[in-house]
């Protein structure tokens, strides 16, 4: 005896068959969740050199011999302006683009000659980031002179230590 023809059962048994091996597979997995833009700044300074700094959100960059300077110099050095070059890039594709340059000497000569030395070895900082791209606006000059060493001024060594520039950036 045979069966009437049932067009609902017909494809009622593959539906089924699809909606139980459907509720088995196990779902892909979520993809990671993009790093947050802090994260993202962080890491791009850490590889340029900066560190964090005293406050929160504030990072530093003293880029070691190439923004150090000799006596009574406040001209960069050629490696000084590739390494600001690629400060100035980074800063800009990470999206900062509020900076500080503060310079620094020695205490060896006349403190009122050595205050504008560092202002003026920060002004040579600022403007190979200018030239790099960055806007001369926000690029904040600062000299210091002799008023902030990181080594002792007793030494060769020191001196030449603290005859500087350094960068800071605000990573919000």
């Amino acid at each position: 005896m045979s069966r009437p023809f049932n067009p609902v059962a017909r494809w009622l048994a593959p539906a089924l068959c699809a909606a139980v091996l459907l509720g088995c597979q196990t779902p892909a997995p979520a993809p990671p969740p993009a790093p947050a833009k802090s994260e993202v700044r962080a890491q791009a300074l850490k590889q340029l050199g900066f560190v964090p700094g005293a406050q929160a959100e504030v990072w530093e960059l003293s880029l070691g011999v190439k923004l150090l300077f000799e006596t009574d110099v406040d001209a960069v050095s050629t490696s000084g302006q590739e390494a600001l070059r690629e400060v100035a890039r980074t800063l800009g594709r990470i999206g900062i683009d509020k900076v500080r340059v503060e310079g620094h000497t020695d205490n060896v000569g006349p403190r009122r000659y050595n205050d504008g030395l560092s202002r003026r070895r920060a002004e040579s900082v600022a403007q190979e980031l200018v030239r790099a791209g960055l806007s001369a606006r926000d690029i904040e000059r600062l000299g210091h002179g002799p008023a902030k060493p990181v080594a002792d001024n007793g030494t060769p060594t020191g001196r030449a230590q603290n005859r500087r520039v350094v960068i800071t950036v605000l990573a919000e």
